[in-house]
């Protein structure tokens, strides 16, 4: 029984795997300069919920509703009178 290549160009192949490895380190290393610039406080954020955030500028809050997420928190009802519909 023969065996039967599914990649006809191995060393392209290898090829490819190289390159991939050097964008993947020059992403990560991106990565690591913006989470030193964020510092702690980005990095320990939980998310915000009715409790700690507050409604956009311009816009009033008219109570709570649950989180459109699904998360299960419950966030701020907020009315920008139309302000930021989708149109």
């Amino acid at each position: 029984m023969a065996f039967k290549l599914k990649y006809k160009n191995l060393k392209g192949v290898v090829k490819e795997l190289r390159g991939a490895v050097k964008a993947h380190a020059k992403q990560a290393d991106t990565i690591e300069k913006h989470i030193e610039n964020m510092g702690d406080s980005a990095l320990n954020f939980k998310g915000a919920n009715s409790k700690n955030s507050k409604c956009w500028p311009g816009c009033k809050k008219v109570g709570t509703k649950k989180s459109p997420s699904g998360t299960g928190e419950t966030v701020n009802d907020c009315d920008c009178g139309g302000k930021y519909s989708k149109k």
